[in-house]
């Protein structure tokens, strides 16, 4: 009977310790580099400067005291987990962490302020656009939060946060101990960014988990799409580095192996690299059939464009429009040599798609214009004349009922 006892110790012992479930789908959304993946307002692009109030020394992200500074993220999340650090230099700190906000960052913030720590934003201070919610508290009501100062570390010391989102529920966890979990958090749906007030604020090691996304980036997940493309081994012409795929070309068009997607939310980011952007074309087919894509492309309509029936025509160096076609209501694309925010969602044989922060498609009936369209099939990445450098970063997937 002890040596049983034993035996169950050992077991919860080394549960408690292995790595915890779900960790591998972490992505990190500070690459210690560079604002990728951030944004300082409404527009994708970034800047070729940073605003004074951030800068980036040593792998670490400095926020000065800027109120009308944000740091957003290009996503908007609705399911996730997100985990950073954080460390002020001085006493007298005062910023908010946003989650589920608005994209300019006027909703829903948790406190990083002496004193006040985790708690919300109960009053509406009239900087940066802030919008007060129900009963005078910033993004909703959130009963169950409050400050935590006693679970934050010394001025100059690094603190750990986590929040966990899921529907109207949100759980906040600093330094390893749950600070509180509300579930009548709203919205339920938006951007997550960084405004300090008081600073510096200084971030390191942000990462995140879509909760319900897929990772499309394993190599043997994909092969080659039959019949249109050029030709060679995918792995002669699609090069792999971690999350990201690059496109040699010239080569074929590659297509996942699982050919089930029905009804899915696509998300991806795409960078044209080539130093002449003109001409670059690619796409992604949508459950497997060319010519129906989510075009990508450096076109005056902008990328987003897709449909049944159009042809490059060399000698007017222009697209002919054969019909069946939609637009982009908005070009969207950001400037060659940045990456672009790409979600495109299929459902019920209605396809939109989202580009940058804006809906570029909305809500076309795929199947009425074109009956054969089919009911599911693979996701593709489109190889195509003039065979230039395009990346794509990030795949995922996330089924819809």
């Amino acid at each position: 009977m002890k040596m049983h006892n034993l035996l169950l110790l050992v077991v919860a012992l080394l549960v408690s310790f292995s790595p915890r479930a779900g960790a591998a789908d972490f992505v990190p959304l500070f690459n210690g580099r560079d604002f990728t993946g951030w944004r300082f307002g409404d527009s994708a692009a970034l800047p070729k400067q940073p605003p004074a109030a951030w800068k980036i020394e040593n792998g670490v992200i400095a926020g000065a005291g800027d109120a009308k500074a944000i740091l957003a993220s290009q996503w908007e999340y609705e399911a996730f987990e997100v985990e950073f650090e954080w460390r002020v230099t001085a006493a007298d700190y005062d910023a908010d962490f946003h989650v589920h906000s608005a994209r300019l960052l006027d909703a829903a913030p948790i406190r990083i302020a002496k004193g006040l720590d985790g708690g919300p934003q109960e009053n509406d201070r009239g900087e940066g656009g802030y919008n007060a919610g129900p009963k005078g508290m910033i993004g909703g009501q959130g009963k169950a939060r409050k400050a935590v100062p006693e679970l934050q570390k010394p001025v100059g010391e690094w603190n750990t946060w986590r929040v966990l989102a899921q529907a109207n529920v949100i759980t906040l966890t600093c330094n390893g101990q749950q600070a509180w979990t509300c579930d009548d958090y709203v919205p339920r749906r938006g951007y997550l960014g960084f405004r300090v007030f008081k600073g510096p604020l200084e971030l390191r090691n942000v990462r995140l988990r879509e909760i319900g996304y897929r990772s499309l980036m394993d190599v043997a997940g994909w092969e080659v799409y039959p019949g249109f493309g050029g030709n060679g081994p995918l792995e002669q012409h699609w090069v792999r580095d971690g999350l990201q795929w690059t496109f040699k070309g010239p080569g074929p068009s590659i297509v996942t192996k699982k050919k089930d997607f029905a009804n899915y939310r696509l998300r991806l980011e795409f960078m044209f690299a080539d130093p002449d952007p003109s001409n670059i074309n690619s796409g992604i087919y949508l459950r497997g059939v060319h010519p129906w894509q989510a075009e990508i492309w450096e076109h005056k309509w902008g990328s987003g464009l897709w449909g049944v029936l159009h042809t490059y025509v060399p000698a007017q160096k222009n697209i002919q429009d054969l019909g069946k076609v939609v637009r982009p209501a908005v070009r969207m694309d950001n400037p060659s040599g940045q990456w672009n925010y790409l979600e495109v969602r299929v459902e019920n044989n209605v396809v939109s798609t989202w580009l940058n922060g804006r809906t570029t498609v909305d809500q076309y009936p795929i199947q009425e214009v074109d009956p054969k369209f089919p009911n599911s099939g693979g996701i593709g990445l489109q190889a195509h004349w003039p065979w230039k450098e395009v990346r794509f970063h990030n795949l995922r997937v996330k089924a819809l009922k």
